[in-house]
């Protein structure tokens, strides 16, 4: 089984990426704006997206200051009326890893483990993860990403406030 990779180079160092993905309003700022996050930055936490009807719970299961994190999906709905199963994503996981690129850049090694050709949401999730690591990408470059936005969002935060807040 080949499961979801895609790396791609960011403008931005690994300790803004790192932000970007282990705090809410970074999360926020690239991902979606809908969701239950009260800290991003503990193994063992919980974090939960919304996508209008679809959701995706995932456990924080390892982090490594500025080069690792993993999540693994303990509960999913994937609201497409033709899927038999929508819940696919329960027990995938979810992998960025950082690597500094020079000249201030990352390399983002993206994986999600399990999320396979044969999966009937495969196309769906794998258009939607080139979209939104594309809003991450943007999102650490310039402080504006492109996450999904409910009628009603939290408001978001500029990169630099939220990488001011995890640097040491």
């Amino acid at each position: 089984m080949h499961h979801y990779q895609q790396s791609l180079v960011l403008e931005a160092t690994p300790a803004t990426v790192y932000a970007a993905l282990t705090t809410p309003a970074g999360l926020r700022g690239w991902w979606t704006q809908d969701s239950d996050v009260d800290t991003a930055s503990n193994v063992g936490s919980e974090l939960r997206f919304r996508f209008g009807p679809h959701y995706m719970h995932m456990r924080i299961e390892q982090l490594v200051a500025g080069r690792e994190v993993h999540w693994l999906c303990t509960a999913a709905h994937t609201d497409i009326e033709h899927f038999t199963r929508k819940d696919e994503w329960v027990g995938t996981q979810i992998v960025f890893r950082l690597a500094a690129a020079g000249d201030g850049q990352t390399r983002l090694d993206f994986e999600h483990i399990g999320l396979v050709p044969e999966f009937e949401c495969y196309d769906l999730c794998r258009n939607g993860w080139q979209n939104f690591l594309t809003s991450l990408q943007l999102y650490t470059a310039t402080g504006t990403g492109t996450p999904y936005r409910p009628a009603e969002a939290h408001p978001a935060v500029p990169i630099e406030q939220v990488a001011e807040r995890t640097t040491p």
